[in-house]
């Protein structure tokens, strides 16, 4: 029998109150629902254990699509059909009332009479120490790492006594029955359990205890989806159980990535760290072109200049074999997401296309900054954690007044510098309505505007510097959810810096942004139409050349790298305070 959308369904909670039975011990077995012939197994141990008259009683749930074995009618089945998962068989399980101690117990688990005694004695969440059939041995969740995926400690020696742990992770486990709070719905079903069981020991406020021993056949696969991302977010805050892990691969869908104890080689220091700017860039020729390329080569620069080591990452680099060396990941998100190196320090700065950044993605960071402050301030309010904002910026060393020619073909035009982006961009095309002394430099134009206004199709870095400084107007536009976000374009960083003078299209806050002399707006046509009139006076090159010098101090990426090599040293030192104070201040 194979299951169906309408036989399986999710159980999100329990009544609330949840009735408390007079029982000491109330035993579930949960069973995948195409093993039911291992459930008579664990009712015959816990009758065993607890008597013949013990509050036993068995769930099926459906994993990966399983089949639906048939179901036995003199088994103590809470319902007769399965449900959507281990989270929704553990809430359908209780919803009748549990006893004083609640034992949960998966036909994946072996365990013997003893260890079903320890975990019903352990007077707080418990787990048993698991033997898998890799010979490795599991003793529960620990937090290496807060907001990453917790490791599921899989050290080989037996230790002997109670222990402690962050959570469990193995389904042969017992809680407090007063203390009982909804498993949640994830698709993994070692987070299910971490994040269930750290939820009633935190409202228990007992320990998370390692008592008796079992053995488990198999062990469900790992599906991290947002769900459980935002699920181990959450513990961002708490305290680590260890110094440096090593990240493994990441995993399917939503490409978190799993972490191991291990000793981390860097090769910076407390002062002189290690970065890795991921940006959506292809390699080779293909990415040369990308505007996140000359965005992160020029931070890249600038953090070198503070001290640190810095390599830029494209888009093939995401995930790098040696990324356990990297201090500090900085995702410069465009195009892509790039999942959180939990090796290192993560920072967001978002720069373009904010409408592809789920709340989980911002969750998933140590610290969050976009370059439009209102959506900055938006998704803050909406995701639960705080988003700075950080303006795009410019290299004044390339642009910059100096850079001005009036031998120049632009001098004194109207100049455009981009491409087509395979789209219509209303203010080339109404300047060219407009008949404006127009020039338009970029990839895709031919056949778009008119041939007298055709110029190079690719400029260096220092032509696009004097392009910007000898034109009489640049012009500039957004795309709509960056105006809408008040993402303001680094073009407009870059032409201000070279003592030009920007015309852009509307952005949410701009003024808050940028109030300054050399910037205007064309809300309509017409107000394009009096902005590009030859006749209008503009501000001269001396006020011209301190917007220039304004920009060059407040908006530069030397700026910018200052603020986020503040979040990194804060971040590091949050994450691991007495190995920063160790290397900062060495015993003498």
């Amino acid at each position: 029998m194979s299951a169906t959308a309408a036989s399986v369904v999710p159980v999100a909670g329990f009544p609330d109150p949840l009735p408390q039975l007079d029982h000491d011990v109330t035993v579930l077995v949960t069973t995948r629902s195409d093993r039911h012939a291992e459930v008579p197994r664990l009712v015959s141990v816990a009758r065993d254990a607890f008597g013949r008259g013990v509050d036993v009683r068995a769930v099926s749930y459906v994993a990966d699509a399983s089949p639906i074995d048939p179901f036995g009618r003199r088994l103590p089945w809470a319902r007769p059909e399965p449900v959507d998962g281990l989270g929704s068989a553990i809430n359908a399980g209780v919803a009748a009332g549990v006893g004083r101690t609640l034992v949960l117990l998966d036909t994946s688990v072996s365990v013997e009479v003893p260890a079903l005694h320890a975990l019903a004695a352990a007077g707080s969440v418990a787990q048993a120490r698991v033997r898998m059939p890799d010979g490795t041995i599991r003793s529960g969740a620990r937090l290496l790492r807060p907001g990453a995926l917790p490791w599921s400690d899989n050290r080989a020696d037996t230790v002997t006594g109670v222990d402690t742990v962050f959570a469990a992770d193995q389904p042969v486990l017992s809680v407090p029955g007063a203390a009982l709070v909804p498993a949640p719905g994830l698709p993994d079903e070692r987070m299910t359990l971490t994040a269930w069981t750290r939820a009633v020991a935190d409202g228990d406020g007992g320990p998370v205890r390692v008592v008796g021993e079992a053995t488990r056949s198999v062990e469900a696969g790992r599906t991290v989806d947002a769900a459980t991302v935002d699920a181990f977010s959450a513990w961002s805050d708490r305290a680590p159980e260890g110094n440096r892990v090593v990240a493994g691969p990441p995993l399917p869908p939503w490409g978190a990535r799993p972490v191991s104890p291990g000793a981390h080689v860097t090769g910076g220091d407390a002062e002189h760290l290690t970065w890795s700017l991921k940006i959506a860039a292809p390699a080779g020729p293909e990415g040369d072109g990308w505007g996140d390329v000359h965005f992160a080569a020029e931070l890249a620069g600038a953090l070198e200049r503070l001290g640190q080591h810095v390599r830029v990452d494209r888009r093939d680099a995401h995930v790098r074999d040696d990324d356990a060396s990297d201090d500090v990941t900085l995702v410069i998100r465009g195009l892509d997401r790039v999942p959180p190196n939990p090796a290192s320090v993560n920072l967001l700065w978002v720069i373009s296309h904010p409408d592809d950044v789920r709340d989980t993605e911002l969750r998933s960071f140590d610290a969050a900054f976009a370059a439009g402050p209102v959506w900055a301030a938006n998704a803050a309010e909406r995701s639960g954690v705080p988003v700075r904002t950080l303006l795009q910026a410019t290299e004044p060393a390339v642009f910059h007044p100096g850079a001005r020619s009036a031998d120049d073909a632009d001098a004194d035009r109207v100049v455009f510098v981009g491409s087509t982006r395979g789209t219509a961009r209303p203010v080339v095309s109404d300047a060219v309505s407009l008949g404006a002394d127009l020039r338009v430099h970029g990839p895709g134009w031919d056949g778009t505007v008119p041939a007298a206004m055709l110029g190079a199709t690719s400029l260096s870095r220092a032509g696009v510097a004097r392009a910007y400084a000898s034109a009489r107007v640049v012009l500039n536009d957004h795309w709509p959810d960056m105006a809408a976000g008040g993402f303001v374009s680094n073009r407009v960083f870059d032409v201000l810096a070279s003592g030009g003078v920007v015309v852009t299209d509307p952005v949410a806050g701009l003024s808050g942004v940028l109030d300054v002399p050399t910037l205007a707006v064309a809300g309509s046509r017409d107000e394009l139409a009096a902005l590009l009139d030859p006749a209008r006076p503009w501000p001269s090159g001396a006020e011209r050349a301190a917007v220039a010098e304004r920009i060059a101090a407040e908006h530069s990426f030397d700026a910018r790298a200052r603020v986020l090599l503040g979040a990194a040293r804060a971040e590091r030192t949050r994450l691991h305070p007495r190995a920063e104070r160790t290397r900062l201040h060495p015993r003498p």
